[in-house]
């Protein structure tokens, strides 16, 4: 987990080579790990698909969105995957940032469907870090406002 949070802080900082070298350092310290079994009781939520998420959020940071899209994929198809079930709110903030990758890429449709997924998944889940990422996922959806899907998610989400 501390090779993804370092991993997180250079692409925050726009450090490419050092983000990618941690998100290496975050899968392979995992393949090496014991079974989850004996993990700290606090480590439950960590899997696979965690570290997927995360090296998708430091891709999206760095200005990759396809590769995000890739992590994001692998985080919920891989065999250890991101359990959105046990983690809503994290699961609702990866979803917005999924959201701003497709709007990234120029697939407005994507974009907001997935963001109605993110509004969704956050609705019963009190959090500053939910609310900011979609505040920000709105924000960026402004600029596509002559789009009707995204005036009517704008406007329901107002």
């Amino acid at each position: 987990m501390l090779h993804a949070r370092q991993a997180r802080a250079h692409s925050k900082a726009s450090e490419t080579k050092a983000a990618y070298r941690a998100i290496d350092a975050a899968f392979a310290a995992y393949d090496r790990a014991g079974p989850a079994a004996h993990d700290l009781p606090s480590m439950y939520w960590w899997s696979q698909g965690e570290c997927h998420e995360v090296a998708a959020s430091c891709a999206l940071s760095l200005g990759e969105p396809a590769r995000a899209l890739e992590h994001f994929d692998a985080a919920l198809r891989h065999e250890d995957p991101y359990d959105a079930s046990t983690e809503a709110r994290g699961a609702g903030i990866y979803l917005a940032r999924q959201a701003e990758a497709h709007l990234a890429l120029g697939d407005v449709d994507a974009a907001v469907e997935v963001a109605q997924r993110a509004i969704e998944q956050l609705g019963g889940a009190d959090s500053a870090r939910g609310t900011s990422t979609l505040a920000d996922l709105r924000g960026q959806l402004t600029a596509h406002r002559k789009a009707r899907p995204v005036a009517d998610f704008l406007d329901l989400t107002a």
